[in-house]
């Protein structure tokens, strides 16, 4: 294996470990923990660990360690605020280009997340969730505002899912995603870009609230 391909790998792994909480900002992460984990050499490690610094996802200080970075407050706004200025014009631009196709995998989705919210799974539904904002960027098809979207929700994966998990909020969100899609089968352009400002405007502020 590559010592690139093999890092972008290691990459993708302790990124995983970080959004799912199993590595916090409560302790450094150790290398020699990671490359044990993995079954890999030290080098691919450190790598990786730098590219999750300049995303923003560690913080790696001399003479003490790498440590998870924590999301401020204002980060929160900030992320909302590129998310809400670029969904809505990806939502706007899409209304006349789905497909019948298109919309019943959205269909599919919803249907997806009603279960998990039948089951109070916030995972799961945080999952559907997740896929039903990204169907529309990959519709829409400029990889840049994709990969540009994938890592600003990454960066408050942890805190979206605990949000979900308050009482009533999974409901809430599957309701909007509802009338997003009825504005989208309706052709309705204005309207669809009002319900995702909604959608994601309500998910700022419960944020904010904390």
């Amino acid at each position: 294996m590559r010592e690139r391909t093999k890092t972008d790998s290691v990459y993708e792994e302790i990124k995983k470990l970080i959004l799912r909480g199993e590595l916090s900002s409560d302790t450094p992460i150790s290398e020699n923990y990671l490359a044990q984990r993995f079954g890999i050499s030290r080098t691919p490690i450190r790598e990786a660990l730098k590219r999750l610094d300049m995303e923003g996802f560690v913080r790696i200080i001399p003479n003490q360690g790498v440590f998870v970075r924590d999301v401020s407050i204002s980060e929160v706004k900030e992320i909302y605020d590129l998310r809400i200025a670029l969904e809505e014009f990806v939502v706007k631009e899409l209304t006349h280009t789905l497909s019948e196709d298109d919309l019943f995998v959205l269909e599919g989705n919803l249907a997806r997340q009603e279960e998990a919210l039948r089951r109070h799974d916030a995972f799961a539904f945080h999952e559907e969730d997740r896929k039903f904002h990204d169907y529309f960027m990959k519709a829409y098809g400029n990889d840049m505002i994709t990969d540009f979207i994938t890592n600003l929700r990454d960066r408050i994966e942890g805190i979206n899912v605990n949000m979900l998990k308050q009482p009533g909020n999974m409901e809430l969100f599957w309701g909007e995603h509802r009338r997003i899609l009825e504005a989208l089968r309706r052709r309705d352009g204005e309207g669809a870009t009002r319900e995702m400002d909604e959608h994601l405007k309500g998910g700022k502020e419960r944020l904010l609230r904390g």
